[in-house]
């Protein structure tokens, strides 16, 4: 396979990071207060990413670069915690690069990514210091990249061969650091066993069409699911060698049944409609959650074969639920997004607390803190 090293230095100025929106933070507070009745006050702030030290109580901003700027527009794709440092985090942004906090998210460092638009990101387990991978748009041609320096340099270690492609899903096997899986916006599954350096093809199909999320099980080795974007789950028990779709598994136990004159059994519902989001649970095995575009949030407790609709509040459910977080420590506390809102359930999704995000933009990313589930990261996006 071709590769292509890109020497790209550590900018560390705010104002050299290519195509990033950083604005001086503003004196005197903020400009955007809306007086309402009650001597209450309403805020659009600017910012993109936001922190609760509460368990998801209440957030506040933290967005800053230096004493001056701060990351006011970037939108912000993921929120990836280095495996061993708490204070220790990497954000990616679709257009603005990569930034890394050490200090918990009180001041972030840019770090340059040679294309100008990432669709996925993510760090190495085994080697967090220094070696990042990425996937990217560069000379037409999508890409995944990887670092071994930190950020100084990047190299391409995998490319598409038309245009009209792009990597859409970048994620890395929890029970071997060697072994990375992608999938793409046109369908197509695959996998490295050596960090990057070969590819193997796990197949794919056109109706497939955009990979958006691959997550594994927790207790259960070789077995992950993917999402093909807004449609449904595919399973695997192999890792990735072969893919169940549950709903042909269902239809064909459905005929089984009747030829034996039996009533099949009932197992919750059918895959739910427009999926836009899928997680694992970090500590229960089976266990999916499914946010889906206008129907709220769904879990299933057997590899996304059936699913339960939560009983969430009725207005979020008309709202794009685009991230979902569940407390690594307890599965029962989940906290999930939608709008400029955050419900946030101790009892496994029988009640919601709600918490007001005060922007003028719509949050996209929202996840606990591994070290400890106090601290939550929340990452902005605009609304599409």
């Amino acid at each position: 396979m071709n590769k292509t090293f890109l020497a790209v230095p550590v900018v560390l100025a705010a104002f050299t990071l290519s195509g990033c929106t950083l604005t001086p933070q503003q004196a005197g507070g903020d400009q955007n207060v809306i007086p309402v009745p009650g001597g209450l006050v309403s805020k659009n702030v600017k910012g993109s990413v936001w922190k609760s030290e509460d368990g998801g109580q209440s957030f506040v901003v933290k967005s800053s670069v230096d004493a001056t700027h701060i990351i006011d527009t970037a939108e912000i794709l993921s929120v990836n915690f280095h495996p061993t440092k708490p204070l220790t985090i990497v954000l990616g942004t679709i257009d603005n690069g990569v930034f890394r906090t050490e200090n918990g998210g009180e001041t972030w460092t840019p770090i340059v990514f040679p294309p100008k638009r990432i669709y996925s990101f993510i760090i190495d387990r085994r080697d967090p210091d220094t070696r990042m991978f990425a996937s990217g748009v560069m000379n037409g041609q999508g890409k995944i990249f990887r670092t071994d320096d930190s950020g100084a340099n990047w190299k391409a270690v995998y490319t598409e061969p038309g245009s009209d492609t792009f990597v859409s899903a970048l994620a890395q096997d929890p029970w071997n650091a060697d072994i990375i899986y992608a999938g793409t916006n046109a369908g197509t599954l695959l996998r490295s066993d050596d960090a990057g350096d070969t590819w193997k093809n796990l197949g794919g199909k056109p109706e497939y069409g955009i990979v958006s999320y691959i997550v594994f099980d927790a207790k259960q080795r070789n077995s992950l699911s993917f999402l093909a974007y807004e449609k449904k789950t595919y399973h695997s028990s192999d890792g990735g060698n072969t893919w169940i779709d549950w709903d042909t598994v269902r239809a064909q136990e459905q005929r089984q049944a009747l030829l034996k004159g039996d009533i099949p059994a009932p197992g919750g519902e059918a895959t739910p409609g427009q999926i836009l989001y899928l997680t694992a649970d970090p500590t229960q095995s089976g266990v999916l959650f499914a946010g889906t575009s206008q129907s709220g949030v769904f879990r299933s407790d057997n590899k996304g074969k059936s699913w339960t609709k939560l009983n969430i509040i009725d207005s979020a459910s008309k709202f794009p639920i685009r991230s979902i977080a569940i407390d690594p420590k307890n599965s029962r506390n989940i906290i999930f997004i939608a709008g400029k809102t955050t419900y946030r359930s101790t009892d496994a999704g029988a009640t919601w607390s709600v918490t007001e995000i005060n922007t003028d933009r719509a949050a996209s990313v929202i996840t606990y803190d591994p070290f400890d589930p106090r601290f939550l990261f929340l990452g902005l996006r605009n609304a599409k």
